[in-house]
This record gives C-alpha cells, structure tokens and sequence, in this order.
C-alpha cells in the first residue's frame, strides 16, 4: 500500500481495517478460482477483478459471491447483483458450482 500524504490517520487506519477484513475472503475466492479453472494466482487475481469490472460489484463482493456459491453458502449481496457475478463468473469458464444460479441464495431472500 502506498502511503497517502493527504489521507487522514484515521481514513488510513480504517483502510487498513479493511484490507485485512475483505483479503482472506478474496484470498479463498483465488484459491477457488485457481482450483476450478487450473490457473495460477495472478491469472485468478485477474479473473475475479474482470467480474468486479464488468458488474461494477466491489472486489470483496465478487469474492464473497464465488466462496458462497464454491461453498454451498450464503453471501449478504442481493440477487441482482449475485446473479451478475455469476453470470461474468461462468463467461470467464468456471464451472462446478458457478455454472448454475440455482445453487446460490442470498442473505435477502
């Protein structure tokens, strides 16, 4: 992380918070990634950013919608959005659990 000469302590500190809140998710998403699509860490890096990009979902929301579904869980994001990161996970190819829309429920429902 690059230090900021204009960011406050405190708007600093809860970035940090954040970071080590959202990374152990996302890192799971990659290791998801990794397995279901045999690609290396940068590749699933890259895959899970595309999804954010294309559906305009915050990283840690793509993350957590891939973990939920990869997991038979559930993940706090609505079903419009959830659908649209899976529906952007299996155009970038993975399979299994991804492929089907069914097998995720949101907290919302």
């Amino acid at each position: 992380m690059k230090p900021h000469d204009d960011l406050a302590p405190e708007s600093e500190l809860q970035t940090l918070r954040d970071i080590a809140v959202h990374r152990p998710v996302i890192e799971q998403a990659k290791g998801m990634v990794m397995l279901s699509n045999v690609v290396d860490e940068h590749a699933a890096f890259t895959v899970l950013r595309e999804i954010s990009q294309r559906t305009n979902t915050k990283l840690y929301d793509v993350a957590a919608v891939i973990v939920a579904t990869g997991s038979n869980t559930t993940a706090d994001l609505d079903d419009e959005a959830a659908a649209a990161v899976l529906t952007q996970a299996r155009e970038a190819g993975l399979g299994g659990p991804f492929a089907e829309l069914e097998n995720f429920e949101s907290d919302q429902s």
